[in-house]
């Protein structure tokens, strides 16, 4: 038996997610909604004769069965269907939409959620909206019609227009390493992302969009549709309801649920169904007030479960069904282990990981693969975390990275007092590129530190005019031309040492270091003005071979001309000395 497959709707903000559904189940949630923009997770479940009557054209011309009961969609704000819908392994998604405005083209929030949909493999098609504010665009007389057919009937400039910003779309995808393509030119679906035309204002498109979204459920996803007798789900929200007490809004994915069953859940006691309510079709679950009481649910389906002692559930979890008690307490085992699976990670160092859900941290743990984790939980970020933290003998593993939580005050103190890193972010898939900027500013931040100690090349020119003392020591007036100069650098003319800077100072004050394009006084301990320096001679600093060595270990950290000026004072050591010849 097959079941709907579950399609998961992302994109940018106002590029028309809502507006695109709302066009298909010919409802006006979006205008419910502050703003126009999607504020809940929802899901619409649109049965199998809705999208024959929408695509019948296309299915005869084609020669299609469908032999789904249909599609299930996903309405979700932001990134929440592949962090908090999660099933064990993976997403709940079988399939995603991606929906883009041909006028703005890949936005912030496009980029990420194809970052998302990269991360998380699951296979997408493109919805490219708006197609009908093409500057002299004639839209279809009737609701729904084919973009096929549509397009052969526009004047050749608006093709022209229409193609040259479907084009630049193309080619943002490309750069962002997806080989996308409009659907009808495509030969083989497995080496193109299709992309199809489409306006939520007057449903063109969404034929072929619909039709699309069937075929390629039925071609390639065919195995993971089939339904099994082990009812699984996953928590979308946990609400409160005046009169029924606490409730799950739950998306399920494999099965049947009962009325009568019994709910299972990580964490929580064994739970009898009393009730399960579903809103009409093509209704959200979100805005819908009124609720049909029904006996059984049979995935692909969202549903609201009534059941006692819900209290402490999490959204994000996963829920099991049984018939009997004895099953339900060998599901419980079951799933007790699968959760410590994903809360304890046993290595002796590495990362703490916190998030609001369990299905959120499985997510982060996936993400974080490539690093190791020594533990991961979810709730809040307690005082405990932060010593936890701190016992990680590497600096960079002192670190605490939480998605959709907070530390408490204890928690702040000890990070701040222990120095232990606090990284926080809403959007899942930002956390590993956050964490590894910051590895990566750390590391450049110790080199640097270490580059301080490091005698830097520099050279000066010594200013006519501007010599205030000609011996013990030497005081001149000087320009930096390269490099960087520091007391205690010891300086050469040409090939032959002169001596050791001894003060630097700018107007009276001493100054640590003069950079490329300064000009100061020097006091210069060994020479003596017009005998072994003149005015207008050009110094080096005088680098030993282990200096040498130093700098080209960090030789990234150099300015450019710091670059130059080191391969000025490179050329004059080789010929004097063996071991530079080396280099």
């Amino acid at each position: 038996m097959l079941r709907q497959p579950i399609i998961v709707v992302l994109g940018h903000v106002d590029h028309g997610k809502t507006s695109l559904l709302d066009r298909i189940r010919k409802t006006i949630i979006a205008s419910k909604e502050a703003g126009g923009i999607t504020q809940a997770i929802g899901s619409t479940q649109i049965p199998i004769d809705i999208v024959t009557g929408l695509c019948e054209k296309l299915l005869k011309k084609f020669n299609i069965k469908i032999t789904i009961p249909g599609l299930l969609f996903v309405d979700t704000p932001g990134h929440a269907a592949f962090t908090t819908l999660r099933k064990r392994g993976g997403s709940i998604a079988d399939l995603a939409i991606l929906v883009v405005d041909i006028n703005e083209g890949l936005m912030p929030q496009t980029i990420e959620s194809l970052g998302i949909l990269r991360a998380s493999k699951v296979p997408f098609v493109i919805a490219v909206n708006k197609i009908d504010r093409t500057m002299g665009w004639v839209e279809p007389d009737s609701e729904l019609s084919c973009f096929s057919d549509n397009f052969d009937s526009q004047p050749d400039d608006v093709k022209g227009d229409f193609e040259k910003k479907f084009y630049e779309l193309m080619n943002q995808l490309q750069n962002q390493g997806f080989n996308a393509e409009r659907f009808d030119r495509i030969q083989d679906f497995t080496k193109n992302i299709a992309a199809i035309p489409v306006s939520a204002k007057t449903g063109e498109g969404i034929p072929e969009l619909l039709t699309l979204l069937a075929g390629l459920a039925q071609q390639f996803l065919k195995d993971s549709l089939v339904t099994t007798e082990n009812a699984k789900g996953s928590i979308l929200e946990v609400k409160e309801i005046t009169g029924l007490g606490t409730t799950i809004d739950v998306i399920i994915y494999d099965g049947t649920v009962h009325k009568g069953d019994y709910l299972v859940c990580a964490g929580m006691p064994i739970t009898k169904i009393r009730a399960l309510m579903e809103p009409a079709p093509l209704r959200d679950m979100r805005t819908e007030k009124k609720f049909q009481s029904v006996d059984s649910v049979t995935a692909a389906s969202g549903v609201k479960i009534v059941a006692p002692e819900l209290e402490n559930i999490l959204s994000g979890s996963e829920i099991r069904i049984a018939k009997s008690e004895q099953e339900a307490a060998e599901l419980l085992i079951e799933l007790e282990k699968e959760k410590k699976e994903v809360e304890v990670i046993t290595e002796k160092e590495g990362l703490i990981l916190k998030a609001d859900t369990i299905g959120s941290l499985d997510a982060m743990i996936n993400i974080f693969k490539k690093y190791p984790i020594k533990q991961a939980t979810t709730g809040v970020i307690t005082r405990e975390d932060a010593i936890i933290a701190d016992t990680n003998p590497d600096m960079f593993y002192k670190i605490i990275i939480g998605f959709n939580t907070r530390p408490t005050e204890d928690a702040e103190e000890v990070a701040k007092n222990k120095n232990i890193k606090l990284l926080l972010s809403d959007v899942i898939y930002h956390l590993l590129e956050q964490y590894e900027k910051w590895v990566a500013d750390e590391k450049e931040d110790i080199k640097k530190k270490e580059l301080d100690k490091i005698i830097r090349p520099g050279k000066i020119k010594l200013i006519p005019g501007c010599v205030f003392r000609a011996s013990n020591p030497a005081i001149v007036g000087c320009e930096v031309i390269g490099g960087i100069i520091k007391p205690g650098y010891k300086l050469m003319k040409e090939d032959k040492e002169i001596g050791e800077v001894k003060q630097l100072q700018n107007q009276g004050k001493n100054m640590d270091e003069a950079k490329i394009g300064d000009k100061i006084a020097i006091s210069i301990i060994g020479p003596t003005i017009g005998r072994q320096v003149d005015e207008n001679d050009t110094l080096l600093t005088d680098l030993t071979s282990i200096d040498y060595k130093n700098l080209m270990k960090n030789y990234k950290l150099l300015s450019e001309h710091e670059k130059t000026v080191l391969e000025e004072i490179k050329a004059i050591k080789q010929k004097k000395d063996k071991m530079w010849g080396l280099f």
